[in-house]
């Protein structure tokens, strides 16, 4: 296991800023994901860790050691891609025993190592099989075991799972995240997906435009984000203009379409200054009566109500805005139909304000 440092990371294709000062500690035995819709610098920060990119201006640090300068060869770290890149042409034991090959390790020695990674991988028995006869999942373990088997410092993932359907991906996420945590090796996962984010990463950053919008843990990420863009990238949410009445230093007072309502901040804010509250569809509760005073609760009208298998997401109209909110299915709700009015509420804490 190492840990990793990047320091100051930038880099240019031509006048494009690609990724733009990246400063980051990731440590020993961590599952760190970098999270960003498409052509938002998570993939190039992950090729210039590698070494498939050039760096040009910063430092990155793997157990101490700056490789800023090394050929991807002496790094010592293990790449899957997002294609696996798994040769044709050669079984599964030639496809995992070739990066050893090069290294001219003993045949003996080889074959102890590509037996061990291929039960680390649950492919035993797969030894003879070509590229042709697996499946994606199968195709995917290989190209994992090609990489476990050279024992790197590191593991870097780049999509690894885009090219497999739903119910393979949902399976992958699980399998890879066991097979890290029972190895313990330092892992940098990139993913445009927020599911895989959230359910296999220890901490997470989420990438605006080449800068790290936040960095946290998949529940702080989700539960506390710090901007605009974090919250509406990030899950569904209710994202309603607002401007800031009263600031207490913890709790802020705010008008939301000429209502009052009560919020928890992302930083501080002063009065009169504008911004969004933010508010999660399932932190927003539905029923015929009013709730207690720490809560917000408001009577809306109802614009729609769809029945969405496990949940009732149901819309209301708030001063002209819509908030939705998402109801469990088992949960009794009220027996309503559109453009009946029913009472809206939410805790205090779980709105978010945010300026920025």
């Amino acid at each position: 296991m190492a840990n990793v440092r990047i320091e100051q990371l930038s880099k240019f294709y031509g006048t494009l800023l690609a990724v733009d000062d990246i400063s980051l500690d990731i440590k020993e035995g961590e599952f760190f994901s970098f999270l960003a819709p498409s052509g938002y610098g998570k993939s190039t920060t992950l090729r210039m860790i590698a070494g498939f990119e050039e760096t040009e201006i910063g430092d990155i640090e793997v157990g101490g050691e700056n490789v800023s300068a090394l050929p991807p060869e002496a790094r010592d770290i293990g790449f899957v891609f997002q294609n696996y890149a798994i040769f044709p042409h050669m079984n599964v034991y030639d496809n995992i025993a070739f990066g050893l090959r090069l290294r001219k390790v003993d045949e003996a020695e080889i074959d102890k190592r590509v037996r061990a990674a291929l039960e680390q991988v649950g492919m035993t028995g797969y030894e003879n099989r070509f590229q042709r006869e697996m499946s994606g999942g199968q195709q995917q373990r290989v190209a994992l075991a090609r990489v476990l088997v050279t024992e790197p410092r590191i593991l870097l993932l780049d999509e690894p799972l885009s090219a497999l359907d739903k119910n393979l991906r949902e399976e992958m996420k699980f399998w890879i995240k066991n097979l890290q945590v029972s190895l313990g090796i330092t892992t940098i996962y990139v993913t445009h997906d927020q599911g895989e984010a959230l359910t296999m990463s220890d901490r997470i950053a989420v990438m605006h435009a080449g800068k790290i919008s936040q960095v946290g843990s998949p529940r702080e990420i989700y539960e506390q984000p710090q901007n605009r863009f974090v919250t509406e990238f990030i899950g569904e949410s209710n994202v309603l203009p607002c401007t800031v009445q009263e600031f207490d230093g913890r709790t802020a007072t705010v008008d939301v379409g000429g209502v009052t309502l009560r919020s928890s901040v992302a930083h501080d804010v002063t009065k009169g200054e504008a911004g969004v509250m933010a508010l999660r569809p399932e932190g927003v509760f539905v029923d015929t009566q009013e709730t207690g005073e720490d809560w917000n609760s408001l009577k809306l009208p109802i614009k729609s109500i769809t029945f969405q298998g496990a949940m009732v997401r149901f819309e209301f109209d708030l001063g002209g805005q819509s908030m939705v909110a998402e109801v469990p299915n088992h949960v009794h709700t009220p027996k309503a139909v559109v453009s009946d009015e029913l009472f809206v509420s939410w805790k205090v804490e779980a709105g978010r304000v945010l300026t920025d």
